[in-house]
């Protein structure tokens, strides 16, 4: 579904600032309250207001402040979208304009100065309100100024001259209004621009594959997209602790990069579902976040893709090479071999030399036959596969073929759990772990025995599938080798058998990884992706 823009975003935004300027009037409204009501009551300077009729602009005054007070106190309980109103602002301009007239009025009319003070009144007047009713309001001012003027006039107060300097006023009120009218819509203009990159910003960053934070010196998250939360295995976890500070093994992951900023990309391991992921690091350069860090997380799932593409391509080629110039001369000594066994004259030692020849000859020729398997086996025929009664047909065919008696146990949480993958590539791939298990388990407990498990795992949502021998385990200093091509630790081994596995669990979009088992043995867990299984 195609993400649309939140044009709402945009509507709260200039609410919220227009309450906020709207409270700043009324602050200076009161503010001019009490300095007309200082002006007044001081004998010294009360010869500038009031001067014409003291009653009436002492009446105006008291009314003017105790309106503003009680106003800024409605402010303070008010929604935004209430104080952002425009029939709001209007009616509050208009007493403004109607209180401070009245009291130039009072004051001898416009050579009394106070006709100043409404230029900031339209000024906000062209902030707040929009439109030919902004527009209105200068005029409304320039006649109420006009007719005290004439009033003045007529009861011969002052001169023709007044009528001059409200001209003069009138003009500069339209051109305050007109001007901050245009500035307002100017900035709003560039806010709506400003939000809608915001906007487009804050889609392309939750659209990316790649995992965005930005965390603070005190590792507590600023920003974190989906991506990220799924590489860190979040998004199944609600709680504000866990949305407002960095995980653990990102932590890390920081506080050493900070010791040492030098690397900028790491490597590290996810320890709850064994991801490998690399963080690329870069401390903000913003004055208001000198110490927060921007992190750039990405699964190393698709790199090992991309390499097992660029390795199956080299292997193809190595496999000719090897059918060619190895495996038939290969053949021959293991013949030769054989005719030596089927002739008479041999004595013993001569029979056992013949022996070790036919031995290694065969085990090199398995150790061709897993490189030449992998390099055919590139495009997996994946099909939905009911996991719970193909295991049971696996165990009963691998258990058939078998001299000892080996016993595997089958444990399914979810009988009708279906997975996407190549049959016969996961048939080769438990076999392999299915070899390795049972032989481990004998030479520690002298019974032949395998644990199959299939659940969910609860941190990542991801369905695992674990195959667990009763061995003594794997030895830590092994664990980082245990996967690498030609390494072993049995006697007879080719050390193919579980680099082998896990490629073809990476070309079916599978992971397979080690841990130790809870009763001392070893966990082999191949994990399937969110899409390739479910109820």
């Amino acid at each position: 579904m195609a993400q649309q823009f939140d044009h709402s975003l945009l509507v709260e935004q200039e609410q919220s600032q227009r309450a906020t300027v709207f409270r700043v009037y009324n602050y200076y409204r009161v503010g001019l309250a009490f300095l007309f009501l200082y002006l007044f009551l001081d004998p010294n300077l009360n010869e500038f207001v009031g001067g014409m009729d003291p009653d009436l602009f002492g009446t105006v005054i008291v009314t003017y402040l105790a309106v503003n007070i009680l106003a800024g106190v409605f402010t303070l309980f008010v929604r935004a979208d209430l104080l952002a109103s425009t029939r709001t602002a209007l009616v509050v301009i208009v007493l403004d304009i109607v209180a401070i007239t009245l009291m130039i009025y009072a004051s001898g009319g416009v050579s009394s100065g106070l006709g100043n003070f409404l230029f900031f009144v339209l000024a906000f007047a062209g902030g707040l309100i929009r439109g030919r009713v902004s527009t209105l309001l200068p005029a409304i001012a320039f006649i109420l100024t006009i007719y005290g003027e004439s009033y003045l006039y007529f009861l011969n107060r002052n001169e023709i001259q007044g009528f001059f300097q409200a001209g003069i006023l009138g003009i500069v009120y339209f051109v305050t209004n007109i001007l901050f009218q245009t500035l307002s819509n100017q900035l709003r203009k560039r806010q709506s621009q400003v939000l809608t990159l915001e906007q487009i910003n804050q889609f392309i960053i939750e659209g990316m594959r790649t995992g965005v934070v930005v965390t603070t010196e005190n590792y507590e998250t600023k920003m974190m997209n989906r991506a990220a939360e799924r590489l860190l295995n979040l998004r199944n976890t609600n709680t504000s602790e866990t949305q407002n500070t960095l995980p653990a093994v990102l932590r890390d992951v920081v506080a050493d990069w900070k010791t040492d900023p030098l690397p900028q990309e790491i490597s590290f391991t996810d320890n709850q579902s064994g991801n490998q992921l690399l963080a690329n690091l870069s401390q903000l350069n913003s004055p208001s976040s000198e110490s927060d860090t921007l992190i750039f997380l990405e699964d190393s799932t698709e790199v090992q893709r991309q390499a097992q593409q660029l390795k199956l391509a080299s292997l193809g080629r190595l496999s000719a090479s090897i059918a060619h110039e190895i495996r038939n001369p290969l053949g021959a000594v293991s013949h030769a071999a054989q005719l030596l066994l089927e002739s008479g004259g041999l004595n013993s030692d001569d029979r056992r030399l013949c022996e070790i020849i036919q031995d290694h000859s065969l085990r090199m020729n398995q150790v061709i036959e897993n490189v030449l398997q992998l390099s055919r086996n590139q495009i997996p025929d994946k099909v939905n596969l009911i996991l719970e009664e193909w295991l049971m047909g696996f165990v009963r065919d691998f258990t058939e073929t078998r001299s000892d008696s080996l016993k595997i146990t089958v444990d399914i949480d979810q009988p009708q759990r279906s997975v996407l993958v190549d049959p016969g590539h996961l048939s080769q791939v438990l076999s392999n772990l299915c070899e390795n298990g049972a032989y481990f388990s004998e030479q520690a407990t002298g019974k032949s025995r395998l644990l199959i498990t299939g659940q969910v795992e609860p941190m990542t949502d991801t369905f695992v599938l674990d195959v667990v021998d009763y061995g003594k385990g794997v030895e830590t200093h092994h664990i980082n080798n245990l996967f690498e091509p030609f390494f072993t630790t049995q006697e007879n081994g080719t050390g193919l058998g579980l680099y082998l596995a896990r490629e073809l669990c990476l070309i079916n979009g599978l992971q397979l990884t080690y841990r130790p088992s809870d009763a001392g043995g070893s966990t082999f867990r191949i994990s399937f992706n969110a899409n390739q299984g479910d109820e």
